[in-house]
């Protein structure tokens, strides 16, 4: 009776033990062998020298923007609130406009911006174009033809100093 009821433990012990295996092996082809085909962070889709369409912006009036694409559920967002805070404060006094695009209703853009203390001259409501905006955050700095001069794109934390940089360098470029 007890080899019997030993048996029987180390069969559900071996089956539990050959699911598991399959699981992870599973999980392993999934990621490794079929890869989801998605834009890495690190590379934008819109680059420089490129135009920006974005509906009711009239990049002629504004001159020099400075645009974000951000999303109220974005952490690196969030996480780089401070440096785009900067970047503001410097482009009020560069006479740059900021904008702020987001995919969700004025209303939560509106309580996110202010969530994360940022304040930019203009929101729009716009879905991103997944053929240009690889993901956010990406922040633009637009000229007055509306092509695209810089690009930055994902967690601006740890890159303070290289953006805000290259941000003085493009504000402080005469208008075309």
């Amino acid at each position: 009776m007890r080899n019997s009821f030993r048996t029987n433990i180390e069969f559900g012990a071996q089956i539990v033990i050959a699911i598991a295996v399959l699981v992870v092996a599973g999980i392993i082809v999934k990621r490794h062998i079929f890869p989801e085909r998605r834009t890495p962070l690190n590379k934008p889709s819109i680059s420089a020298g490129e135009r920006l369409n974005l509906a009711d912006v009239d990049w002629k009036q504004n001159k020099k923007s400075l645009v974000f694409f951000l999303n109220k559920d974005c952490r690196y967002c969030t996480s780089s609130a401070p440096v785009y805070r900067q970047l503001t404060e410097e482009a009020l006094k560069q006479n740059v406009k900021s904008l702020a695009v987001f995919p969700h209703s004025a209303e939560e853009a509106k309580a996110y911006l202010e969530s994360i203390k940022l304040s930019t001259d203009e929101i729009l409501i716009s879905p991103v174009p997944p053929d240009k905006i690889a993901g956010t955050p990406t922040v633009l700095f637009v000229n007055s033809s509306g092509t695209v001069e810089g690009v930055w794109v994902g967690d601006a934390s740890r890159r303070e100093k290289q953006i805000r940089e290259e941000f003085l360098t493009l504000a402080e470029k005469p208008v075309d």
